[in-house]
């Protein structure tokens, strides 16, 4: 008892403790977020555990470190930790600190390449920041929906995020986020080859960010009005911007566009010239790899074989070089993630420890107050204490009905629930059933059944790209998890691997799969056994339609 009590009381002052220097740590981070971010970063890395400071400490810490990120271009704080985070903000936080950190877990979702809960936790934050009028924060939730789009290639709907961006930057005031919503617009037409529409916008966006802007902001927009200049062969304008662009601290990469502009115009001296300046040190990391690659492209329209290939061997070297360094990264990071899943569990079952001690300590005081009033109460008066017994034991009673009443009514809801799971399996299998008598009594078929039949001489019965696009639509339909998994491809099969996966809906043996594919059996049991192994059957009895029917 004694050392259960020594531990509670420990365990309490020491997280109170941590929590109160982490809070001093938290305020003295918020004072330098604006100013010295890198300041504010070393601030939040002092504090060593913040999975286990209490539930609003860590969310504070979480909308810090989104802001340090932003500011410092790095990487947002985990999914597990924003998604903490958001929990408390939902409850305890304004519309405000709710739309920022629901952006925060849609980047950092993003970053991971997990693009639908990325849109959906933009779409969350969106929302919250429209019933909260807040457009400046709706702003950057649509400029980064729109960044998420070009990744998908859908082009289309990057320009219409952006535009409401832009929209949303003007009814806010934010006159320098609207003017590069107005560039990104830009963006989407150079891109569609819309030269004269992008002129436009990058115009409107050089008025307003040479009245509001710092110099490095000016030299932006107008290296990106030089870029859509040269797109529209205006070469003279465009010279005059690059010029106009270059920055005394980084000129690199504007020297590298004015000897691409020349390499465009066929003046390869003037394009060596600017080439040979580029190379300096710059912040911009594709800077140094571009240089590369345009030494190749001057030297090989110059017949200059032997400086061209070297440029291009070492273009090749530093490319895998950077490849290779990001695949570190991602093993770091990947590691980093598993060590913070085994923290968040570790946390978890520590905290549930200290719960359970809690009601321990709890339980020891209530009995050691029960004993104490019946040995007083039995120095009063005898009979009290047999009333009292009596009252207890009638409270017991009452308490134990109600335990019985709660159980039963427990198990009549686990005997719903029991018959709800098995109403659930008897209609999949119902599902699965309807399926396939539909796929079976598709046209296509019974065209590639009857197809496989028999061989007939001098007749071609393999299937043509139509029966291929038939049946994969038919798939496709009936089956749509099946049509996920053969688009995201997590085996890596290859194209003759998903043929076997989809003549496995036919369930045919292998001398028709043959004749379909007009090879002999042995290969057809050879690309069946491959496939088997790439999706781990080797060792099981299911088929491959049972392993694609059942995802």
């Amino acid at each position: 008892m004694r050392n259960i009590l020594l531990f509670i009381f420990l365990s309490t002052f020491f997280s109170c403790q941590n929590d109160q220097t982490a809070r001093q740590l938290l305020d003295q981070a918020e004072l330098f977020i604006e100013t010295q971010a890198d300041s504010t970063r070393m601030l939040l890395d002092s504090i060593q555990t913040p999975d286990n400071l209490n539930d609003k400490l860590f969310a504070r810490w979480c909308m810090l470190q989104g802001k340090t990120a932003d500011k410092l271009h790095e990487d947002m704080p985990y999914v597990e930790q924003l998604t903490r985070a958001l929990q408390w903000y939902t409850k305890h936080g304004t519309a405000e600190q709710q739309a920022w950190i629901g952006l925060y877990l849609g980047r950092s979702y993003a970053e991971d390449k997990l693009f639908v809960p990325a849109t959906n936790a933009y779409s969350d934050a969106l929302k919250t920041a429209l019933d909260g009028h807040i457009y400046n924060v709706a702003g950057y939730i649509c400029s980064y929906m729109g960044d998420l789009y070009t990744y998908m290639g859908q082009r289309t709907e990057k320009r219409r995020k952006t535009e409401e961006a832009a929209g949303y930057f003007k009814k806010a005031g934010n006159m320098r986020s609207y003017a590069f919503a107005l560039r990104d617009i830009a963006k989407t037409y150079y891109m569609e080859s819309s030269d004269s529409i992008a002129l436009n916008y990058v115009l409107k966006a050089d008025s307003i960010i040479s009245k509001i802007g710092n110099i490095t902001e000016i030299n932006e927009i107008t290296n990106n009005l030089g870029i859509i200049y040269e797109a529209l062969g205006e070469r003279d304008k465009a010279m005059q911007c690059y010029l106009k662009s270059i920055d005394t601290t980084d000129n690199a990469p504007n020297y590298l566009a004015l000897s691409s502009l020349y390499y465009n115009n066929d003046m390869l001296d003037s394009a060596r010239y600017y080439l040979r300046k580029a190379n300096s040190p710059t912040s911009n990391q594709d800077t140094p790899i571009d240089c590369l690659y345009m030494g190749y492209l001057i030297e090989k329209d110059a017949n200059e074989t032997d400086k061209a290939l070297n440029y291009l061997e070492q273009y090749i070297e530093v490319k895998d070089s950077l490849y290779n360094k990001e695949m570190q990264v991602d093993i770091i990071d990947a590691e980093k993630r598993h060590n913070l899943t085994i923290l968040f569990k570790q946390n978890k079952e520590l905290l549930l420890t200290k719960y359970l001690y809690i009601i321990l300590f709890s339980i020891s005081i209530i009995i050691a107050l029960i004993v104490y009033l019946i040995y007083q109460t039995r120095d009063k008066n005898r009979l009290q204490k047999i009333n009292d017994q009596q009252t207890a034991l009638e409270q017991k009673q009452i308490k134990l009905r109600e335990l019985e009443l709660e159980i039963q009514q427990k198990n009549s809801r686990l005997e719903d629930t029991k018959d709800i799971l098995i109403e659930v399996e008897r209609t999949k299998i119902e599902l699965n059933v309807l399926r396939s008598s539909i796929f079976q009594a598709a046209l296509i078929t019974k065209r590639i059944k009857k197809l496989c039949k028999n061989v007939t001489p001098y007749k071609e019965q393999t299937l043509t790209t139509k029966d291929w696009n038939s049946l994969t639509a038919l798939i496709n339909i009936l089956y749509p998890n099946v049509a996920l998994f053969i688009e995201k491809n997590p085996f890596n099969l290859t194209e003759k691997e998903i043929e076997i996966c989809s003549l496995s809906f036919l369930q045919l043996d292998v001398k028709e799969e043959a004749i379909l594919l007009d090879i002999n059996p042995d290969s057809v049991s050879k690309r069946r056994l491959r496939t088997r192994q790439k999706l781990n059957l080797t060792n099981s009895d299911k088929s491959i339609y049972t392993f694609l029917t059942t995802l």
